[in-house]
């Protein structure tokens, strides 16, 4: 049976069917805030639906429709239904720990969630701030924690100087960053550099102004 993550930015809602266990209840059906069509009539397949919440408790909501104007609507923790092949719909109700019990070795082989980490550079260097050469070993340890990671390093700058030098300057950054991870163990053909010099400023301010939010390398990681 199939799993799927279904994810946008940090807004995430999973959908997960039934396991091995209960191979009467079929596949799962992951989806994010969307629709589950029954079964045609005449069909013996069965499915449980069963919505659980983002890491900050929040949920999605997912419709399952029976014909043209029945719906039943799943939008609460644990929300649960048995779709049975007829095109009948049971509602069930689910716990964090049934939900550990029966999904756990799905859950724990869905991929890693996408995040992102900012590292702040000294003015004109780059070099790290003080703050950023802590972080670094945290970030270091979530990404090694990854089988495989895809890892997207893009340096920025803020307005200080023309744009071929904080071209050149955003890019040492990124490199950097790289050769940092690499160093503590991260292969270097799982990572990427770029940089984007002044362009894309997370404060705007005046042309030739510096701000140290914009002195800064984004790690994207996947």
């Amino acid at each position: 049976m199939g799993f799927v993550n279904s994810a946008v930015i940090l807004a995430i809602a999973l959908v997960l069917g039934a396991c091995a266990h209960k191979p009467q209840w079929g596949n799962a059906h992951p989806t994010l805030e969307t629709e589950v069509a029954l079964p045609e009539q005449g069909q013996s397949s069965s499915d449980l639906v069963v919505l659980l919440p983002k890491a900050n408790g929040s949920v999605g909501a997912v419709v399952i429709r029976s014909g043209a104007s029945d719906a039943v609507i799943l939008d609460k923790p644990y929300a649960a239904a048995l779709i049975q092949g007829s095109g009948r719909v049971k509602p069930l109700t689910y716990d964090a720990e049934l939900a550990k019990q029966d999904f756990g070795a799905s859950l724990a082989a869905l991929p890693s969630r996408p995040v992102t980490f900012l590292l702040f550079f000294l003015e004109g260097k780059d070099d790290f701030t003080m703050a950023a050469e802590r972080e670094v070993a945290r970030i270091f340890t979530d990404i090694a924690a990854r089988p495989y990671p895809e890892i997207s390093v893009i340096g920025h700058t803020d307005a200080v100087g023309t744009m071929q030098y904080n071209d050149q300057l955003s890019l040492l950054r990124a490199q950097r960053v790289r050769e940092d991870l690499t160093r503590r163990g991260i292969p270097d053909k799982f990572i990427e550099v770029a940089g984007r010099g002044k362009r894309e400023p997370v404060v705007r301010t005046a042309a030739g102004a510096p701000e140290p939010m914009n002195r800064r390398v984004e790690i994207n990681v996947r």
